[in-house]
């Protein structure tokens, strides 16, 4: 019975020390990719007024602004959120029934 207790706690002990050095590797591929993904922010041109009568430089604060919130990601698109429920619901629902035994012939 020692001997099972004690292996139990080799196997134990042996696995957080796995654990701990790929928790370790991960965090360093991670900081190595982002080190590497680092850029020079590019320099922001004003555009031309757009078409709803907003000056240049509102834009260029504007987009300081969201780029300082939303960091080194990129923001792709500015909008109303559509409501996509019915498609994913109707997704599902297809899903769901081509597991109907009924539906395979």
């Amino acid at each position: 019975m020692n001997e099972a207790v004690q292996l139990s706690l080799l196997v134990y002990g042996l696995g957080v020390v796995i654990a701990l050095a790929a928790a370790v590797l991960i965090k360093f591929i991670v900081v190595a990719l982002a080190w590497g993904e680092r850029k020079a922010v590019p320099a922001v041109v004003p555009a031309a007024p757009s078409s709803a009568g907003i000056p240049p430089h509102h834009l260029v604060v504007i987009a300081a602004a969201a780029h300082a919130m939303v960091g080194a990601n990129r923001i792709v698109h500015i909008g109303a959120a559509a409501g996509t429920a019915g498609w994913s619901a109707e997704g599902r629902f297809a899903h769901h029934g081509s597991h109907h035994p009924a539906t395979h012939h």
